[in-house]
């Protein structure tokens, strides 16, 4: 695969990390010009919570899922990661946005398979849980994401001459599994069902939890 020479963000990125701060301006200016008390209020929760998870999945219906092993800044693979991230950004920095959607038995997990995932309305999450794609997670019924958990499908890394390298992978966790407090999952991991993963404990990428103890997975499997 061909790597980018450039040691920084290139104008596509720094273009669409203004995403975020025009999509909201742009919901307020529509939100002004509406009248009724109602109407605005739909307008806000359908601008905030349905149209960008909507967006995402029109995005992954045209270029695909950004699931890749070692993608440099110029290919696809990253542009859309790039993209789906600035579209979720205003959850990333609202955190209380979730935290609403939470107060709802299963609605945090439908919203969840709305971006794209597979996530059981039948599954818990408690507070202040950072979830960065949220498009490639795959959550099954009964399993409990504790308090202050962290589930990252990327890791972007340098190398040796200054060059980013993409990682993304789908997260799994498996049907009645625990995830500790302030525990943590990396791109392409795995946890069984059934399983407990310790409080604080952090897998790395492509790592599966199972019968108390962690396993190196292929990365072909992805």
């Amino acid at each position: 695969m061909k790597h980018s020479s450039s040691k920084g963000p290139d104008a596509f990125q720094l273009t669409f990390l203004y995403f975020p701060l025009l999509y909201l301006s742009l919901g307020l200016f529509i939100l002004f010009q509406l009248r009724g008390l109602g109407a605005s209020l739909v307008f806000a929760a359908g601008w905030i919570y349905l149209a960008p998870p909507l967006l995402c999945r029109l995005t992954l219906a045209l270029f695909g899922p950004p699931v890749t092993a070692d993608a440099s800044p110029c290919s696809r693979e990253f542009r859309v990661w790039w993209f789906l991230t600035q579209v979720q950004m205003i959850f990333n920095r609202i955190g209380v946005l979730e935290e609403l959607l939470r107060l709802v038995p299963g609605l945090y997990g439908s919203w969840l398979s709305l971006w794209g995932s597979r996530v059981s309305p039948f599954s818990f999450w408690a507070r202040d849980i950072l979830v960065s794609e949220r498009y490639l997670l795959r959550v099954e019924q009964g399993a409990l994401i504790g308090s202050q958990c962290g589930l990252a499908g990327h890791v972007v890394t340098l190398d040796d001459q200054g060059r980013y390298h993409l990682l993304v992978a789908p997260i799994q966790v498996g049907a009645g599994a625990i995830l500790g407090i302030r525990s943590g999952l990396g791109p392409g991991c795995q946890v069984a069902a059934g399983e407990m993963l310790p409080a604080g404990r952090m897998l790395p990428p492509f790592t599966r939890w199972a019968n108390g103890r962690k396993q190196q997975l292929s990365r072909r499997a992805f």
